[in-house]
């Protein structure tokens, strides 16, 4: 493990035993005023994901950002690192819950920060589990919070985008919200790619595409979206390169 590397994790337990007083006042908050709750609890934890970044050294270059909507959308992103969550969450304006696995809801201070901001955690060892957290994300979305999946469901290397799970856009289908594809690159090689839990400096390519909704798609596309969601984001993955 070398500075960098021990830098984030100390960083990352001192965030999370400092702010323990604000979750509890959050947390009862939220029950009160949902949205305040929210606005509150985004702000902190960008702030929390810009302090990450310096010290890991982390650049990042935005395209798009003009292309995201006013209204809540479903960002749907490739995934090849931890960092992926860290940039995006840093540079989307608004913020957005992330669907995620459901083993972080066991790490405490980190999942109830993560619900705060309405975060999903999903099983996919569960059908019925799984379908009930998609549809609790079509609601945020109905209600004006914007969410982020990766549909690939795990990391993949760089140059290399996994399957989409053909549930991955159904929160998106069932509010009639937005889509917009989000192409990340130079993640990896922060963290994945290093051996020995190192973390070198770098920079992070994050491309905000053109939104869209499924509804205005053709039959065959509707069929086909999460595989027409990826080759849109390999087409965004390949205009990085040039």
């Amino acid at each position: 493990m070398n500075l960098r590397a021990l830098g984030t994790l100390l960083y990352i337990i001192y965030f999370l035993i400092v702010t323990f007083p604000q979750r509890l006042r959050l947390k009862k908050e939220q029950e009160t005023n949902p949205e305040k709750c929210h606005e509150i609890a985004t702000a902190q934890i960008k702030k929390a994901l810009r302090n990450i970044m310096k010290i890991a050294g982390i650049r990042v270059e935005t395209d798009g950002l003009d292309n995201i909507p006013e209204e809540a959308c479903l960002y749907v992103g490739n995934h090849c690192s931890y960092f992926d969550i860290v940039t995006t969450g840093a540079v989307i304006p608004s913020g957005a819950g992330y669907v995620a696995k459901d083993s972080l809801k066991k790490i405490p201070g980190l999942s109830q920060w993560m619900l705060l901001f309405h975060c999903l955690f999903l099983n996919r060892r569960d059908i019925k589990e799984g379908m009930k957290t998609i549809l609790t994300g079509a609601e945020y979305l109905k209600q004006g919070y914007s969410m982020f999946i990766f549909p690939e469901g795990t990391r993949h290397p760089e140059g290399s985008l996994g399957e989409f799970k053909g549930g991955s856009l159904k929160m998106a289908q069932k509010a009639n919200a937005p889509i917009v594809p989000v192409a990340i690159s130079g993640s990896s090689a922060i963290y994945e790619v290093n051996k020995g839990l190192r973390i070198k400096p770098g920079t992070v390519k994050i491309s905000f595409g053109t939104p869209f909704r499924i509804s205005d798609l053709s039959r065959e596309e509707k069929k086909l979206a999460p595989e027409y969601t990826k080759k849109l984001i390999e087409e965004m993955l390949e205009q990085q390169k040039s």
